[in-house]
């Protein structure tokens, strides 16, 4: 069934019911994984799930919800990284990403095990590589980041660090990020 269309805009009570359930389910998925409930998540939310279907028909379309919410806080983190010099821009961003990914880790891990509808996946990469695409810019433009490395590359440096997030029981995943800038850096 395809997700619920948000052409007109929702009366108030509904929009703020469709937060709670992202939130609720942001929670519950990072927490429990992606198997938890529908019934516990409208639970957490507050709301009967009645209403957690009326947002969202399956499953996958309060997963790729979640998801989009989870690309909102990483697009914000790349436009505040973007605020100071191109030099640091990348660094910045990427330290954000890891924090991110820290916070996400239950979810971005269920996540990249989910097997999310075709178009859903293709909407949210082409959104994922919207947000890396003025990092990479801002970093080819001061040397931070080599001129061979585009938006999708950086995504699997990303997603590189977020198996070190995952990673239980070993250091901390700041040497990494140093390891890695040292590598994305353009060499004289």
């Amino acid at each position: 069934m395809p997700s619920v269309a948000l052409d007109r805009p929702l009366r108030r009570d509904a929009r703020r019911n469709r937060e709670r359930l992202t939130e609720a389910a942001a929670a519950a998925f990072r927490d429990d994984g992606l198997d938890v409930a529908v019934d516990e998540i409208a639970r957490r939310a507050g709301v009967g799930v009645a209403t957690l279907y009326r947002h969202f028909p399956a499953k996958t379309d309060l997963v790729v919800a979640v998801t989009e919410a989870v690309l909102e806080d990483l697009a914000a983190a790349a436009a505040v990284a973007l605020e100071g010099s191109d030099a640091d821009a990348a660094a910045r961003f990427l330290d954000a990403a890891l924090r991110h990914q820290c916070r996400n880790r239950g979810f971005l891990q269920a996540l990249a095990q989910q097997d999310l509808p075709d178009a859903a996946r293709r909407r949210l990469k082409r959104r994922v590589t919207a947000i890396l695409e003025p990092v990479v810019a801002a970093g080819h433009r001061s040397g931070s980041i080599r001129r061979d490395v585009d938006a999708a590359e950086l995504l699997v440096l990303v997603r590189m660090l977020g198996v070190v997030v995952a990673a239980r029981g070993r250091r901390s995943p700041e040497p990494y990020l140093s390891i890695l800038l040292r590598g994305l850096r353009e060499t004289p």
